[in-house]
């Protein structure tokens, strides 16, 4: 095997009616390719389409979760003048 190739295996169970209907999917198709080309198509949806003024996002920038902004609860106010005493 060349030096350049890194294999990543990956494991079915025959008894998984998951993993029988992936098997099934797959079929007698090339299993490296058919999942090179889900990845090709994840990292496809997963691209953020840059502006001519914009760095292209990094894979770490896209997985980034921006905070939630909760506001403050405002309550009216009230002229001094109308106030119950």
């Amino acid at each position: 095997m060349s030096e350049n190739k890194w294999v990543r295996s990956i494991s079915f169970n025959k008894t998984n009616p998951k993993d029988i209907e992936r098997l099934r999917l797959i079929g007698k198709k090339s299993f490296s390719r058919f999942i090179k080309k889900l990845l090709d198509d994840e990292i496809k949806r997963q691209a953020v389409i840059p502006s001519a003024h914009t760095k292209p996002a990094t894979p770490q920038q896209r997985t980034k979760v921006k905070p939630v902004v909760t506001k403050k609860e405002v309550r009216p106010k009230l002229n001094p003048m109308l106030r119950e005493k």
